[in-house]
């Protein structure tokens, strides 16, 4: 009986080693696919940001707004 309790007692280690590596492996599965959404999002706002800075009026408009606020420094 010593030794079937030996081979439960084997098996069960080897099970819980086994959640173990699968705990690890979906942890890292699942960073992974949170970077992979971050620059997937940080990508759109990229061209987004891109095709605005593309019309004239947008340039503009932003180079107005960055002259303005640094003339308020300068007057401080």
């Amino acid at each position: 009986m010593s030794s079937q309790r030996q081979r439960i007692a084997r098996h069960q280690e080897l099970l819980e080693l086994e959640a173990e590596v699968q705990r690890a492996t979906l942890a890292a599965t699942l960073e992974h696919w949170e970077q992979n959404r971050l620059f997937t999002v940080l990508d759109g706002a990229g061209r987004i940001a891109v095709r605005a800075l593309a019309a004239p009026r947008v340039r503009w408009l932003l180079a107005a707004a960055v002259l303005r606020r640094l003339g308020r420094k300068a007057r401080r």
